[in-house]
Order: C-alpha cells, then structure tokens, then sequence
C-alpha cells in the first residue's frame, strides 16, 4: 500500500501520475475527485480497506509473490537499443529459460521444546510438608521410582479412615449374618435382620469409599492391601515418576509446606523433542503432516536434525498472524535442549519440469515484476513480460506465468531496461520506447 494516498502502490496515480492514461482510457475514472473510480475512498470508503484485506488474504508477504497489476501500461511497450555502440557499452548478459527439476522447500523460525506427551509437571496430590527430595535434576529415573516424599496429615487421616470402615464393616457383616440365623430359627424379627443387612452393605461402601480415597492419593492396590494387612497409618506420602525420563526441573525445597496446586517437580523422556515451527498464512497451501524437514539450531550450526511435520495448529495467532506447526525431532545424541532456536526447513516437494528464472533477471517496475525478453537476434530489442513467480528458489524463481522454455531474458543490465521504460518522455535516455 503506498501509506501517503492510502491506494495500492502499483496503482497510485498521484506517484506513477503516466498511470492516468490507461485509467482514462478504460474509462476508470473520477472527475470529481480527480482519482480512478474504482479507487475512490471518498465515493466508496471501503475501497481500499477491501484491497488491502484482498492483498493480505493473497499472501503477498513480498513483491515477488505479487501478481501482474491489470493496469500495467509500462508492460505494454518495448524497448529498442539505438546502436551496438550502446549494446556493447551497457554490457547485457543474456540467459535461456529452461524447464528442469525444482525441489521446494520453505525456512521458517522455530524453538524448541520437550514432547508434552512425555513430560510431566509433578505435584503431591495432599497438602503436607516436603521431607526429603530423592532424585534432584538430572539424575533419570524410570516408571514407579520415588521422586520426593511429603508428610500430609489428609494421607494418615485417609489411612485410619480405611481401617475403621473395615472394622465396621466386620461388626455389621457378624450383626447380619446373626440376625439371618435367628430369622431362620423363627425366633428373630425380619425388619431387624433386613435393618443389619442395610447397614452391612452401608459399610462396605464405606469401606470402598475410603480405598478410593487412597488411590486418589497415588497409593497403588499393593500399597493399599498392605493398609489393611498391616494397619499402617504412616503419613508419608510418595510423589512417584509417572514413566521414565530424567529430571528436569526442580521447585521444592525440604521443610516446605506445599498444597496440591505446589509444582514439586518435572520430568522429561528427552530421546525426542519438538521443534515448534512458526508458520506464514501463506503456507497453509503449500505444508502438509508428514513432509519431511530439517531443522539448524543457532547454538549448533553445524549440525542438522532431521525430523517429520507431525502437527499444523488450526487457529491463527492473532497477534503475530502465525500458525504454529510442529517437527519431531529424534534427540538420540542428546544435543537438543528445551528453548535453543533455530532454523526450520520443510521439504514442499518438487516438479521435475518447473521454469525458473534467475533472480537478477526480475525487476520491480512499479506495479508488477517483469523480465526482458530479448525479441530479435541482433539483441536490441526487447519486451518486458510480465511474471507470475510461483516459488523462491534461493537463486531462481519458478515462473508460473510469463516466460516459456527457449525464451532469452537479460539478466546482468535489466535494471538499466527497467529504467528506460519507466521514462516519461520517448528518447530521454539510451533506448527508444515503443
């Protein structure tokens, strides 16, 4: 957008003012406001908020990616050299286009981060004093192995909970099995065996409730069995490692009281990572899950991590318009560390009949890119063609639009063409303008 007339640059009349012409001559044009109509913010003030919204939902992050304006007059002329004197002392380097092999790949920021599916952020799950921390970072560990111990009051409570269900239980299991034999001898009421019964059974929900309780408290079925075998009633409760991995964070120090939103610990199984990948709007057409990519990290710049896009969000951030996009990273050398940053490379494929062009062959006239296409075999006269430029190559563009295989373009000295064409006057420098 050209920020002083608020219009597309390509089209800004009051810059490129040799513009007016084409406008008047397809009869865009308002004579009120001295603009062209389909550009006039004051006879339609949605006009160039529509356009700026069309250019950004394009992708257009750069010139390159720009499509030919409609309205380009400079692209209709042609340029003729006045002499050989001129050819030779401009010294154009011409080069044939060609259709070959392109490999299509795009490079993007990225950080790394550990594999949320095998990290855990661990805290007690009772409130309690930490007494002691057994595994401090770094040290690996692997699935069951005891992390850090804490006293909590609520474990101890929860443990004689459990034995005096159980005794209750027992007391009202002999109650009903005595009411049950005394109804059988008629000699017992019915309502008060059917009364034992019902509190039986209210007791050995009670007694359920109370090993539940245990479990929720991370005890395992062996841990509670032994509660009830050998009346244990410690309050010592284990913070133990979900699977295994090494330590990798560590927040709690002994003596602490801590509750059970208190993060104690973190682990993390470090043989793989994630290399979140922030993506352009642009992308979105081009990256697919299961391409293959390549990742260099600032602090390893000699090294290369091969990996697989796994994930592609599907939200947009709406600050920094970005989509974040993930690569799995195999960390088998244990180089990789959560947070460096680097460099992403995703492979987008290739064709094996792709047009390119040399990058110095591409010029920015204004309003759309164009290459000189030279027109005769003596080299003196050319034509600007107008390019739709599919993909950056690093050296080359590939050409969607524009070119065909066998043309001759200039590449060393376009710039000199370019400038001739954007004249306002027939015959002010080296070349006439047709």
């Amino acid at each position: 957008m050209c920020r002083e007339h608020g219009v597309p640059e390509a089209l800004c009349v009051e810059c490129r003012p040799f513009l007016r012409a084409a406008f008047i001559a397809k009869g865009d044009w308002c004579q009120e406001h001295n603009t062209p109509e389909s550009l006039c913010t004051i006879c339609n003030a949605a006009v160039a908020e529509s356009t700026l919204q069309r250019a950004q939902a394009a992708g257009a992050d750069f010139r390159w990616q720009r499509a030919p304006s409609p309205n380009c007059a400079a692209a209709e002329t042609t340029v003729t050299l006045l002499s050989s004197t001129v050819l030779r002392t401009i010294g154009l380097e011409y080069t044939e286009i060609e259709s070959g092999p392109l490999h299509r790949d795009i490079e993007r920021s990225t950080e790394l981060t550990y594999n949320a599916s095998r990290y855990a952020r661990l805290s007690a799950r009772a409130p309690g004093v930490v007494i002691e921390i057994v595994k401090d970072l770094g040290e690996q560990v692997v699935a069951g192995d005891v992390l850090a111990v804490i006293d909590s009051a609520d474990l101890g409570t929860a443990k004689t909970d459990l034995l005096l269900a159980l005794e209750t239980a027992k007391l009202w299991e002999a109650n009903a099995a005595r009411e049950r034999e005394l109804v059988e001898q008629g000699i017992g009421i019915q309502r008060e065996a059917i009364e034992a019964e019902t509190k039986a059974a209210e007791a050995r929900i009670a007694v359920e409730r109370a090993r539940l309780r245990l479990r929720n408290l991370g005890l395992s079925r062996d841990q509670i069995a032994a509660v009830e075998t050998g009346g244990d009633t410690s309050s010592l409760l284990e913070v133990t490692a979900p699977f295994a991995g090494s330590v990798v964070e560590r927040t709690a120090v002994m003596g602490e009281v801590i509750d059970m939103t208190t993060p104690l610990l973190s682990i993390a199984d470090t043989g793989t990572m994630w290399a979140m990948v922030d993506l352009r709007e642009s992308d979105l057409g081009l990256v697919a899950i299961g391409q293959e990519a390549e990742v260099v990290l600032d602090g390893l710049p000699r090294n290369t991590f091969p990996g697989t896009l796994a994930w592609i969000s599907t939200e947009i951030d709406r600050q920094t318009r970005t989509v974040k996009a993930r690569i799995e990273l195999d960390n088998g050398g244990g180089l990789l560390r959560a947070n460096m940053f680097g460099r992403a490379q995703i492979r987008l494929g290739g064709s094996e009949h792709a047009i390119t062009v040399p990058k110095e062959a591409v010029q920015w006239e204004g309003c759309c890119n164009i290459a000189f296409v030279r027109t005769d075999t003596e080299g003196m006269t050319f034509r600007p063609a107008r390019l739709t430029l599919a993909y950056d190559g690093g050296d080359r563009y590939e050409v969607a639009d524009g070119l065909e295989p066998g043309d001759v373009v200039v590449t060393t000295g376009s710039f000199i063409l370019k400038n001739e064409i954007l004249r306002n006057a027939i015959g002010a420098g080296c070349c006439e303008v047709d």
